[in-house]
């Protein structure tokens, strides 16, 4: 049952964000205060669960001057009661640094069915096992491996069981009350031997599940993130630290971007369970990414702009900036390529988001057969500002546009009015975009869910180069499992 107790006090801890790198893109600080409440989440698993637990039919034998070998079996095991002190749980600080457990003065009655042999003789029936001052010690060690994985490690584990008493009942012969007279010592020890082991078990299960995720986690079918750790786990008296690379990459064809991540420091909120910081180098690698993958593009067309628009995608309407261009190619629809010239940059002021986007517009003239007449090329550039806070666990803010410019890069059909254009498009760009995303971000954008968690009381503010998110954490224990693995998710 101890080693049971191990997966809730160090997977909250480990299984949050992984990665590797000089500077680390992702901070991420878990504090006492988490560690308590995840302990309290392990305590109760094991109330409500301890019905389904089913401990190991046990088989053995045992030397008696009088009766030579017994061979004993104690099989079909329930525990019936379980009580013990509340639990203490502590980070601890050294090299590497981990989490001290400790469950002391545990008593429980476990009941089953027995048999005894011991030369031609075979005893049965059904027995009650009461085990009182059952007290582990142990410290779970955390660090990295050479590839930047995390792993965890049963650094030391100490027992002790002060009494074991077993009750063999339906027993017909009084030899049953002069094995069990006999038997208490070896019944005390076999308890103890096993307990230290059983909590390593599960620290090597916990580690292989952490080595099966990788450090690499694919995002969608086109995005990848690099997670090692760029730094073994740092471990005070108040908070485990994590530091991660938090790099984005293309699934089919990874690249480097042409920019590294900045140093920054994340200052943990006591008050909350978890810390976050997000650096902008994050952020821009998954924009460089679309970009060089060729994902910044989008073709419109007439269908995309609303009927009640006066302004409609064909000579005509465009005639009004480009006075050849009717006359060239009169009543003909058009079609409009709009793609990024350069990546998205995205960077974080004290307060705010500034995001720079540079793209490009060609346009085409669309001939009866559907084939395409190339018109002029623009140039566009565009600065944004947003502001953003987090209220009733929603994203909410507002964006506005600092800087918008046209420019022309190639023409087909003659002279354009460029100032005339760049008006009407900024204004489409503030009524159209903008509108209908600051009535979003009025009413809150919910945020991504996590399987068998709930992320509450978020505060988030815009530092310079990261953003800091900070919030508790509420868990949903898992009721239907495999007895023996038991996990928080």
């Amino acid at each position: 049952m101890t080693g049971r107790m191990l997966p809730y006090i160090t997977m909250a801890c480990l299984l949050s964000p992984l990665t590797y790198g000089e500077n680390p893109a992702i901070e991420v600080i878990f504090t006492d205060q988490g560690l308590h409440y995840v302990k309290e989440i392990g305590v109760e698993w094991l109330l409500e669960n301890l019905e389904n637990v089913s401990p190991h039919d046990v088989h053995g034998q045992y030397s008696m001057s009088l009766f030579g070998t017994v061979y004993y079996s104690f099989v079909g095991m329930t525990v019936m009661q379980c009580e013990f002190a509340e639990p203490s749980v502590e980070f601890y600080e050294g090299y590497p640094g981990g989490i001290l457990a400790r469950i002391s003065d545990l008593e429980a009655a476990v009941s089953g069915t027995w048999t005894l042999s011991y030369g031609l003789i075979n005893e049965g029936g059904s027995f009650e096992l009461d085990v009182q001052g059952l007290d582990v010690f142990f410290s779970v060690g955390l660090g990295r491996d050479e590839a930047g994985q995390p792993y965890v490690f049963l650094e030391s584990c100490k027992d002790e069981v002060e009494t074991a008493n077993i009750h063999l009942y339906d027993g017909a012969s009084w030899i049953v009350k002069y094995f069990v007279d006999h038997f208490k010592d070896k019944l005390r020890s076999e308890i103890k031997e096993r307990i230290c082991p059983l909590v390593e078990q599960k620290v090597d299960e916990l580690q292989g599940r952490l080595q099966a995720i990788g450090a690499t986690l694919q995002v969608n079918q086109l995005l990848a993130v690099d997670v090692p750790l760029t730094s073994d786990p740092l471990v005070s008296y108040s908070s485990l630290s994590l530091s991660l690379k938090g790099q984005f990459h293309s699934v089919t064809s990874p690249e480097d971007p042409p920019f590294e991540a900045q140093p920054f420091s994340l200052a943990g909120d006591p008050a909350h369970m978890l810390s976050l910081g997000l650096s902008e180098y994050t952020i821009n690698s998954a924009a460089y990414t679309y970009f060089t993958s060729g994902q910044l593009q989008a073709l419109i067309t007439d269908n995309m702009i609303p009927p009640s628009s006066p302004f409609r995608l064909n000579t005509s309407s465009f005639g009004s900036f480009i006075p050849e261009l009717p006359k060239m190619y009169p009543g003909m629809e058009m079609k409009l390529q709009v793609y990024a010239r350069d990546a998205p940059e995205f960077r974080f002021k004290s307060g705010s988001v500034k995001t720079t986007l540079l793209g490009a517009i060609k346009a085409f003239a669309v001939q009866a057969d559907g084939a395409l007449i190339p018109l002029f090329m623009l140039n566009v550039g565009s600065i944004f500002t947003g502001k953003f806070r987090m209220a009733a666990g929603k994203l909410t803010g507002s964006v506005v546009m600092d800087n918008f410019t046209l420019t022309l890069g190639t023409s087909e059909v003659g002279p354009i009015k460029m100032a005339s254009l760049e008006r009407i498009m900024k204004l489409g760009i503030q009524v159209a975009g903008l509108s209908k995303l600051n009535a979003k971000l009025g009413k809150g954008i919910g945020l991504p869910t996590i399987q068998h968690a709930r992320l509450t009381n978020l505060l988030l503010t815009v530092e310079e180069g990261f953003i800091s998110i900070f919030s508790d954490v509420e868990i949903k224990l898992i009721r239907d499992y495999n007895v023996g693995t038991p996990w928080v998710a």
